[in-house]
């Protein structure tokens, strides 16, 4: 979305299409899909906050050189 404000509902109802477009979508990982909705039922802020952690947590990984940041992820 733009910067502009917009009410609640309209910014609820634009969420809810992007993530069931994403969900229809046969180029979305399984993964991220698994991920929404997972995030079904969780409050905006925390859902924002627990992504920040993620994407700390694997932006790491993502930068180092392209053999190892294209390797699947072995968190055992």
């Amino acid at each position: 979305m733009d910067d502009m404000q917009h009410e609640p509902e309209t910014v609820t109802a634009i969420t809810k299409a992007r993530i069931n477009q994403l969900l229809d979508s046969p180029n979305v990982s399984d993964w991220l899909k698994t991920a929404l909705r997972a995030a079904d039922g969780h409050d905006p802020i925390t859902l924002q906050n627990e992504i920040e952690i993620l994407r700390h947590v694997i932006a790491a990984l993502a930068r180092t050189d392209h053999d190892v940041a294209m390797r699947p992820i072995s968190i055992k």
